[in-house]
């Protein structure tokens, strides 16, 4: 028993507690913005009553800023964490994680980022989280060429600002609806392959050569004409999903009919 005569029960409770509204703000911020987040409407979705919420937090600035803290936690953790092959699993896992579309931890960091540029209160944080993705991507490429998995001929300063600013781009384009995941993932990627070491087995470039076969040819088919239908502005979403299931199916027939998918052509 504590000394101030709580249980350890109750600070049990008291930090899942604590930790179920830092998620509602994160929620509330990443879908509705800073602005339109409100006390009342973190305390619904976190299921607490506003009083309980005045229990933790005595303003909205002083529950923004905790739940900065806690999201910048999260973060580095679950975006920049390094195993045992350091930057290989890191970097592509980066990519991978951040551009998903139900990652409200990557939705909640772009908001703030964002409301950063243009509040002064808020640009302290702002620029650390900047400047700590950067360094810890920097990290990992350096790491990466070291191994000689990335290259050696490239500023890793530079190369991670690159990397950086395509991941927040993109994912603030993925957090508007105004780009698809497929699309943001493949700039991504295509940003972390072009800083691949050319000369390294199982490189981008090794990838381009090769001859795609199975079922990762297919796919790979598959997506671009579905994105290419998708873009074209002459057509609506509901005829251009028509056209991708239509052309989806009948190149599966065709596969079938050569063999490949019941695996005649030996590649799987």
């Amino acid at each position: 028993m504590p000394r101030n005569g709580t249980s350890k029960l109750e600070v049990t409770v008291a930090m899942q507690r604590r930790a179920q509204i830092m998620r509602a703000v994160m929620a509330c911020i990443a879908e509705e913005g800073l602005e339109r987040t409100t006390m009342r409407n973190v305390a619904e979705r976190a299921g607490v009553s506003t009083g309980a919420l005045g229990y933790y937090f005595k303003s909205k600035m002083e529950m923004v800023d905790a739940a900065l803290l806690e999201a910048s936690r999260q973060y580095m953790e679950r975006f920049y964490r390094q195993d045992a092959e350091r930057g290989r699993w890191s970097l592509d896992r980066l990519v991978e994680i951040f551009l998903a579309r139900e990652n409200a931890d990557a939705g909640f960091v772009l908001r703030m980022i964002e409301v950063g540029l243009h509040d002064t209160e808020l640009r302290g944080i702002h620029d650390w989280m900047i400047e700590t993705g950067r360094a810890r991507i920097e990290e990992s490429l350096r790491a990466g060429a070291e191994q000689g998995r990335f290259r050696a001929d490239v500023d890793p300063k530079l190369a991670a600002a690159l990397l950086h600013g395509v991941l927040i781009w993109w994912g603030s384009e993925l957090a508007s609806n105004a780009t698809t995941q497929d699309l943001a993932r493949q700039v991504g990627k295509l940003a972390l392959g072009l800083l691949e070491n050319p000369q390294q087995p199982g490189s981008m470039e090794d990838r381009r050569r090769a001859p795609m076969t199975g079922s990762l040819a297919r796919a790979t088919t598959v997506a671009t004409i579905r994105e290419l239908l998708r873009s074209d502005e002459r057509l609506s979403a509901k005829a251009a999903d028509a056209l991708s299931d239509a052309f989806e199916r009948l190149y599966m027939a065709f596969q079938v009919s050569d063999g490949v998918v019941n695996g005649a052509s030996g590649s799987e």
